[in-house]
């Protein structure tokens, strides 16, 4: 951090506002000197303008071109006077007349031949009214009334910018010269207060070096600094008291901690016997652990393994020295870690804690655990830590997922059976309502299925409702539902379409992938189906509805012939 010292602050802090002073009153100054050159330029070039337009007013009416060329020359004689333009009634160019060249007769080009620039040239216009001439009788264009022409004048600001100039040049000199004066003040100002403040100064750094008895200067013309410094003195003398009561009160203190340290080394060599019968008891407690053949853990206070058997370390894979001092939430995977955390805190506050997590084996596997911990305490009742088994769960879970599959799926063709296909259904009607979308539920009935399975045996028919069942899927979006409800009827649901086009489309899919041959061990079977279909909400607003008139439009597909598509009649 950049510092500097108390003379140049105190000059930049006097030194800023006059500066910022000046600036502002400059500016003004100029801003308003500016202005007033502005405004006097604009009313000579208007006054001028008005009085050409004045004196234009017959020669433009009358056409003598002579009479208008003196007027022209003569507002042309002014120095500022750039160029002039004359126009008639229809804006046809009469006359213009610039800087350096002669007035010419342009007829009726119109033209303006100098460029307008905004810093350097002011332009004017006035019309020639006909305010002395009898117009009465005269035909003139439409909205013209009594306009006889118009005047432009382009007026130089040459002049006018280098007044601009000299007078900018001249206020800024005055502005350094004020400058200038401040600063030699502001610099006088400074170090008549800085040189009593640097005397204090140095007084201080003395006393804080430890030299108390030191004088401190006092006689200050600035009142404040006066009163300063005699406190400061106040304070030494008081320093000085404080110091010989403060070495009084060290004395006491030392003593003090001496007797403090002989209890420390008491209480440490207490720690060492406590440690060495916690080695025994965990010498012990490892002998147990290790004919366990659940994972088995010790971890202290602050959360780190300190003890475990060897089916916890072929578990994890790991060596010992890279498992002592891990945390529990290092073996779980990322999702559980939180719930970890809280089951060891219910561990530390009631006694003991059980949850079902994701242990991460040694070869990235997850497997899912049944883990419990107990408090841990020594004899005299504290807290050192908790302990606790883990048990692979892995096989208890996948059965329990196998009999809720089955649950919910067809055994034959692992597809969805009527329960599951109900909560979809339902869940899908929700959804359509809730955003005004379309869903449209299919009804599919084999043709002659009852023929094939009775001729050729169950187990025949048994794998051609599995391929008929995987020949479905491959017609169907990932979103979409494929259901088996019973014998060889299948329900299939859409559960967004844009339109009816949409669900009808792929019935005749799946119309035409059943229509081909099926290879059943050895057979070569053909069957076709009949599909009726059922839209939300124009077919229906909830399950039941929509797969009863489902159903009605596939029996009206059995009654045209089988082997088509029909959609329930609205």
């Amino acid at each position: 951090m950049k510092r500097y010292g108390i003379e140049r602050q105190t000059l930049l802090v006097t030194l800023f506002p006059i500066l910022v002073m000046a600036i502002l009153l400059e500016s003004y100054f100029i801003y308003t000197r500016f202005a007033d050159l502005d405004h006097a330029l604009l009313e000579r070039a208007r006054l001028l303008t008005r009085q050409l337009a004045s004196t234009c007013e017959y020669p433009v009416f009358s056409g003598n071109t002579i009479l208008l060329k003196q007027n022209v020359d003569a507002v042309m004689s002014f120095r500022d006077v750039k160029s002039i333009a004359i126009y008639d009634a229809k804006s046809r160019l009469i006359m213009i007349s610039d800087r350096g060249m002669a007035p010419s007769h342009l007829g009726d080009v119109v033209s303006f031949a100098p460029v307008f620039h905004e810093n350097d040239i002011l332009r004017l216009q006035e019309p020639i009214m006909a305010t002395q001439i009898n117009m009465d009788g005269l035909v003139s264009p439409p909205g013209a009334a009594d306009r006889l022409g118009e005047v432009k004048i382009e007026i130089s600001k040459r002049s006018l910018n280098l007044q601009k100039n000299e007078f900018l040049f001249f206020s800024l000199l005055v502005t350094l010269l004020v400058f200038i004066v401040a600063m030699v003040l502001a610099l006088r100002s400074a170090r008549s207060i800085t040189k009593p403040i640097l005397q204090m100064h140095q007084a201080i750094r003395r006393l804080g070096e430890g030299d108390l008895e030191s004088d401190i200067p006092r006689n200050f013309h600035i009142y404040e600094l006066h009163e300063l410094a005699d406190g400061i003195g106040d304070m030494a003398q008081q320093l000085l008291r404080d110091r010989d009561m403060l070495e009084m009160r060290i004395d006491v203190v030392t003593n003090g901690l001496r007797v403090k340290n002989e209890e420390i080394e008491q209480a440490h060599l207490e720690k060492v016997r406590l440690n060495e019968n916690l080695a025994l008891a965990l010498s012990e407690l490892q002998a147990i652990m290790e004919a366990n053949p659940d994972i088995l853990y010790v971890f202290n206070n602050q959360g780190e393994l300190i003890q475990w058997n060897s089916s916890f370390a072929k578990f994890c894979g790991l060596p010992p020295d890279k498992m002592k001092n891990m945390q529990f939430h290092e073996f779980v995977c990322k999702e559980d870690r939180s719930l970890v955390t809280s089951a060891i805190e219910g561990v530390f506050a009631k006694g003991s804690a059980s949850l079902e997590i994701q242990l991460s084996r040694h070869d990235g596997v997850l497997v899912p655990y049944l883990c419990n911990g107990v408090v841990l305490k020594n004899p005299q009742g504290e807290v050192i830590g908790f302990t606790g088994s883990g048990k692979d769960i892995s096989e208890r879970k996948a059965a329990a997922e196998h009999i809720q599959h089955m649950a919910h799926h067809d055994i034959l063709t692992d597809l969805p059976n009527r329960s599951l296909l109900s909560e979809r259904l339902q869940q899908a009607i929700v959804t359509a309502r809730r955003e005004r979308a379309h869903l449209a539920v299919m009804f599919l009935d084999l043709d002659m299925f009852k023929f094939i399975n009775d001729k050729h045996g169950h187990d025949v028919g048994d794998l051609l409702l599995k391929e008929t069942a995987g020949r479905i899927l491959g017609c169907l979006r990932e979103s979409d539902t494929a259901a088996r409800i019973g014998g060889d009827e299948f329900v299939v649901m859409l559960p967004s379409i844009d339109s009816l086009k949409m669900a009808v489309l792929v019935a005749e899919k799946i119309l035409v992938a059943l229509s081909l041959p099926f290879d059943i061990s050895g057979h070569s079977l053909s069957i076709s189906v009949s599909i009726g279909i059922a839209t939300y909400p124009e077919h229906g607003s909830d399950e039941k509805v929509l797969l009863k008139n489902a159903d009605t439009a596939m029996y009206l597909a059995k009654q045209k012939g089988r082997n088509t598509v029909v959609v329930f009649p609205a």
